[in-house]
């Protein structure tokens, strides 16, 4: 039962106890608009949400580059938390944010994605990206470690597209 008191058919999409790969597809239903991915595409800094084995929340900022259509790269650590926590729950949260004292003006994009991690070609294409954006990771010769694409499947954004 879903919390509205409705039937949920079990292994869909809307029952919970469905593996996270049904649950969650890697394509977004509905298109970023264009304001939404110049505003992610323009990002230093997202902050990534998982959840651990006992379902305590984890959160860490990164750099995130943006392929401009549905995907976003980021390089962490293997022996990191948010990488143990991908193994077991491929479903993150994405947070973009701009805070300004005047509310009114307040900016977020809330993606909701699918990990996975890159090897090959996809890593290498994602690591030209990532390093044409943040060239700082050149001047210290930062090596790939683990690099996901997180992949949007669905989102939500306050104050980007034009409507409060």
């Amino acid at each position: 039962m879903t919390t509205r008191g409705k039937r949920v058919k079990p292994g869909t999409a809307r029952d919970s106890s469905a593996p996270a790969a049904r649950r969650s597809r890697a394509t977004t239903k509905r298109p970023l608009p264009k304001a939404v991915r110049d505003f992610v595409g323009a990002a230093r800094v997202c902050r990534i949400a998982t959840t651990k084995r006992d379902g305590e929340p984890h959160v860490i900022p990164v750099c995130p580059a943006f392929d401009g259509v549905d995907t976003v790269y980021v390089d962490i650590g293997p022996g990191y938390v948010t990488a143990t926590n991908i193994e077991r729950e491929k479903r993150v949260a994405v947070l973009i944010d701009e805070y300004f004292d005047d509310w009114s003006k307040l900016r977020r994009v809330l993606l909701r994605c699918r990990a996975n991690r890159i090897v090959g070609a996809e890593r290498d294409r994602a690591w030209r990206r990532i390093r044409r954006k943040f060239p700082q990771y050149k001047e210290i010769n930062w090596k790939p470690r683990l690099t996901l694409a997180l992949r949007v499947y669905d989102w939500r954004e306050e104050g980007v597209a034009g409507k409060r």
